[in-house]
């Protein structure tokens, strides 16, 4: 009888990248994110994927397409090119232009229409997909031995391609510039004395930035909205100057655990 493990990987979508126009069909979602998994040969069973919300409300479950791969000689497969954007090598120079042909050891689809595997809006906030549908995987992923950080673990790395529209905006807007140095609360509103949902749209543990990147940590809690405002408290301080009406963004929208067997 093999042995069962899961894997979760929650990989960085830029927030400037989510910022800038909802995903489209064929734009790369995220590039190349490490795993590490216990070494050796292992085989994909299935995946379920997370996805969260646009402006406190589910979206649509839509394809996504994962390639997996693995490093050569200690080298890590080269970028797939810019988020939001088709995949190029536009920004890659040299070999590093077909710096992942060699890499890739495995692909596969969420399906959103095959067998229900798209969630409904049961979960009225976010949706879930899942891959594969009835049947079972065959997929066997092997990485590069004693790639991993530490003895006894390999690592697969996982990209992700949009096969539909998928929008992360939050409509949780800086209430008032914040220059004070060390600060760990955010006041947000919606553009106005409106309520921005930030409690429907985030949650602790989830790491924001802005919409043009400024990095702001780590949430602890969120208060409840009250007195034209909701406020956001981080975990630790943050350095950054953030302007008036900046859009706040969780950097980790997409969550994908894997189900292996030994």
């Amino acid at each position: 009888m093999g042995k069962f493990f899961n894997v979760t990987l929650r990989p960085t979508i830029t927030a400037s990248k989510q910022h800038a126009a909802a995903f489209a069909a064929g734009d790369i979602l995220f590039d190349w994110t490490a795993m590490q998994v216990p070494k050796g040969s292992a085989r994909l069973l299935s995946s379920i994927a997370t996805i969260r919300g646009v402006n406190a409300a589910d979206q649509a479950a839509v394809d996504m397409e994962l390639f997996f791969a693995k490093s050569i000689n200690g080298t890590a497969p080269s970028s797939l090119g810019v988020l939001n954007a088709a995949v190029t090598t536009a920004t890659a120079t040299g070999s590093e232009k077909t710096g992942w042909f060699r890499n890739i050891i495995g692909r596969q689809i969420f399906d959103a229409d095959v067998n229900g595997m798209g969630s409904s809006d049961d979960l009225v906030f976010i949706n879930t997909i899942q891959s594969p549908g009835r049947g079972g995987g065959g997929l066997v992923l092997t990485g590069e031995p004693e790639s991993g950080d530490n003895v006894g673990y390999d690592v697969i790395y996982v990209a992700g391609i949009a096969q539909g529209a998928l929008d992360f905006s939050t409509t949780v807007l800086v209430r008032g510039a914040i220059t004070d140095d060390g600060t760990t609360v955010i006041p947000t509103d919606k553009g106005g004395n409106d309520d921005p949902d930030a409690d429907l749209i985030f949650q602790p543990g989830d790491v924001i930035h802005t919409g043009t990147d400024d990095v702001l940590g780590t949430i602890k809690s969120i208060a409840a909205f009250g007195s034209s405002k909701q406020d956001i408290t981080l975990t630790s301080g943050f350095d950054v100057d953030v302007a008036d009406n900046e859009e706040l963004y969780n950097i980790n929208p997409v969550t994908i655990t894997f189900s292996f067997e030994k």
